[in-house]
């Protein structure tokens, strides 16, 4: 760890600093021994010492010492502002001697001083970066690696932040501790760090037991989002630092499309690029931090429109709950297709795979690896798989020629990187394989000679369908099945409204607006789509003046 990143991680608080947060807080002596908060304990305070030390243990590891806060420093990471139960335990190191600051205080100290919303911000994200490389860490999930539950379990906690170790089971460790768990013949396990053993979970259960899931009771609101991709957030981001009661709503969790995407370089602001996971992590705790509500997983099971304009919609969701808002956006965008091709369905998550996080890449260290698609998704998926081992052959199939549905400056570095090798012309017709894939047989789209390839795992990214079949019949559409919004739904005469246009986002529905990749016309990237959740607080509050 470089000493810059470490003092941003680990910042002294200056005096001035201290000055401001003392009234908020209480002073309180801890003895030697005594523990400030444990692992599993959810909204936690924060602490900052004024004198002793705390050391941070983590106790999925045997209980080493992490790090040691001295004078002046403080406690906690990114789990301060979701609010779920810590992964670590703190306990004093000698007479110490802390500010106890309650942590429902801490949003309105962040968003009151801008100075401190940096500073601790930035060492929150990195504190939980630190800890995610420093070894076993969090959950433990015990599962075979190409199995398409596993894979479900790994991918949900990674996209919600979750910190988990995985653990083979044909690897000594993971062999131990399926013995020590009984040899359950269900898979994945997961040991949750108080005792509890799951075995296969529900995403529900699982997130119960992770400390994601809150119960999430009937409530109005002034602005619902359903769908948590960078419309999504954006969007929730804008509407409660505007001071908008706002809730999102997501069957999976944070990210989107986006987020199972390796590495986003053209996004403005950021030079060196970033991963979807980063994107969707950054812009939770933004809007976490402005009070908006997130809800995950869940699902809308149907919108029931308000019966006279200006009055609320509600939101049937599948946990039984119901959410009313006189604004509704719809930011659920879209879906990738998927591979048409013999025994590819046997292998789907377990093989072959529609996201490209290092979740998936981690299975496929020693083995070459297909990338099917010849746009952006494909070509950062390709040059991460490349880049993440060097032993690795990266195989990219298109279908026609090559580079012309693909970012130049990402063409350019595909054909430049030694182990990515490019089959232009080419489709994959039958997936093939005993436990795991083995082989690809592929065509030739100009000859129509079919050979074999040997391949490990395949990445699909094939174009993608709008995520709109739950949504009513009655929401206009596209020929494509996107949703129309503001003049075409005028144009096409699916306006009922007499005295009013639509606002810009807004479908033939009044008062649900539709955001990013779902909406008809939208340009299919993520600056486009925050684009797109910014505008959609704007109609939110032009309408939300009409209802008033």
């Amino acid at each position: 760890m470089s000493i810059a990143m470490e003092d941003s991680a680990f910042p002294t608080l200056t005096e001035e600093e201290l000055r401001l947060i003392r009234p908020l807080g209480t002073v309180e002596d801890l003895a030697d021994g005594q523990t400030a908060f444990r692992a599993g304990d959810a909204d936690v305070d924060l602490f900052v010492i004024e004198s002793g030390l705390l050391d941070v243990r983590n106790p999925t590891d045997g209980n080493r010492v992490v790090v040691t806060h001295v004078p002046g420093t403080f406690t906690g990471d990114i789990d301060l502002i979701t609010r779920r139960p810590v992964i670590v335990t703190v306990v004093a190191r000698g007479p110490t001697r802390v500010l106890r600051v309650p942590g429902n205080c801490l949003r309105e100290l962040l968003n009151r001083v801008p100075r401190f919303s940096e500073k601790f911000m930035v060492a929150f994200t990195l504190r939980r970066e630190l800890l995610s490389r420093s070894g076993v860490l969090g959950l433990k999930v015990i599962g075979p690696g190409r199995c398409k539950d596993t894979n479900v379990v790994r991918e949900f906690l990674y996209k919600n932040f979750v910190p988990f170790t995985w653990f083979d089971p044909e690897k000594e460790e993971g062999k131990a501790l399926l013995v020590a768990f009984g040899s359950p013949r269900k898979s994945p396990v997961i040991e949750c760090g108080n005792g509890q053993v799951l075995l296969n979970p529900s995403l529900h259960e699982l997130a119960k037991a992770a400390g994601i899931w809150r119960a999430c009771p009937d409530r109005d609101v002034d602005f619902a989002i359903i769908g948590a991709g960078p419309a999504g957030i954006a969007a929730a981001v804008y509407a409660a630092s505007e001071g908008l009661s706002t809730i999102v709503l997501d069957r999976l969790g944070p990210g989107g499309q986006a987020g199972g995407s390796s590495r986003i370089e053209n996004f403005i602001g950021f030079p060196a690029g970033l991963s979807g996971t980063e994107l969707a992590t950054r812009g939770s705790l933004q809007m976490l931090r402005f009070g908006a509500a997130m809800a995950a997983p869940v699902s809308v099971q149907r919108i029931e429109p308000a019966t006279t304009p200006g009055a609320a919609h509600t939101l049937h969701l599948d946990c039984g709950a119901t959410i009313r808002a006189p604004v509704v956006l719809i930011a659920t965008g879209v879906r990738w297709r998927k591979l048409e091709a013999e025994g590819a369905d046997r292998f789907e998550g377990g093989g072959v795979h529609y996201v490209c996080t290092t979740v998936e890449a981690h299975l496929y260290d020693a083995g070459d690896v297909a990338v099917v698609g010849g746009g952006n998704s494909a070509g950062q998926a390709a040059v991460f798989l490349a880049g993440c081992s060097p032993r690795r052959r990266v195989h990219v199939l298109v279908r026609r020629d090559f580079g012309s549905g693909m970012s130049e400056y990402l063409s350019s570095r595909i054909r430049a990187t030694p182990n990515i090798v490019v089959h232009e012309n080419t489709e994959i017709t039958a997936v093939r394989g005993q436990r795991h894939v083995e082989m690809l047989d592929l065509k030739n789209n100009l000859s129509g000679e079919v050979t074999t390839m040997p391949c490990g795992g395949v990445f699909v990214f094939i174009g993608a369908e709008p995520a709109a079949a739950w949504l009513p019949d009655s929401i206009a559409r596209d020929k494509l099945g996107y949703l129309l919004t503001g003049t075409e739904v005028v144009r096409t005469g699916a306006w009922p409204r007499t005295d009013r246009d639509p606002c810009p986002l807004e479908t033939c529905l009044p008062g649900v607006l539709a955001a990013g990749d779902i909406r008809s016309g939208s340009t299919k990237r993520v600056g486009f789509a925050v684009g797109d959740g910014s505008l959609a607080v704007t109609c939110a509050h032009r309408l939300r003046g009409m209802i008033s």
